[in-house]
């Protein structure tokens, strides 16, 4: 797995040389489908999220998922990171956030509920590949009761200045999961 991240990584920064000179942009709201397909169950439903950069490095980040099968899984994250510029296409960046999950699901006649609020640490690479398509990456180690790993790769299509299509592929400990929806950006 670190080997296939590193990999990854390298032929991004190998590809930015020949990339357009298109900057990647941190002010963005993104709205969309989300799927997760644990054993036994496939949630689907809305998902949010959303990222506000503070100074050229410094940016805030969050998002909700509203997840709804045989059960209902719902998870809020709000956080901050800091951007390392490789070069005008290729950031790298890593973060802390609050996380909060919680399952309803039906057993024994009622609902029975579990949640848990806990620190989480992402981080991930973007990159601008053309004017029109951009590619990334991320990884994020959730701790607490509801501890997980999950990677996640996408790509985002440009459909007018303010507007891309995006889609992503996330695993989350061994669970399958996608996104496909509508990112506009701002600023």
């Amino acid at each position: 797995m670190k080997n296939s991240l590193k990999a990854a990584l390298a032929a991004l920064v190998i590809l930015s040389a020949s990339a357009a000179h298109a900057e990647l942009n941190y002010d963005y709201v993104e709205a969309g489908v989300g799927l997760w397909s644990p054993s036994g169950w496939s949630p689907i439903g809305p998902d949010v999220r959303g990222s506000l950069k503070l100074n050229e490095n410094v940016f805030l980040y969050g998002g909700a998922r509203f997840l709804k099968d045989n059960a209902k899984y719902t998870n809020f994250h709000i956080g901050a990171a800091y951007r390392f510029i490789i070069n005008q296409q290729t950031d790298v960046w890593a973060g802390a956030n609050l996380e909060h999950q919680k399952i309803d699901a039906g057993c024994w006649g009622g609902t029975c509920r579990a949640d848990d609020n806990s620190v989480a640490f992402r981080g991930g690479v973007r990159h601008q590949l053309n004017n029109d398509v951009e590619l990334g990456a991320t990884a994020r180690l959730i701790t607490g009761d509801f501890d997980y790993f999950g990677l996640n790769g996408h790509a985002r299509f440009k459909l007018s200045e303010t507007l891309s299509f995006k889609g992503e592929i996330d695993v989350q400990d061994g669970d399958l999961g996608a996104f496909a929806g509508l990112t506009i950006f701002f600023n």
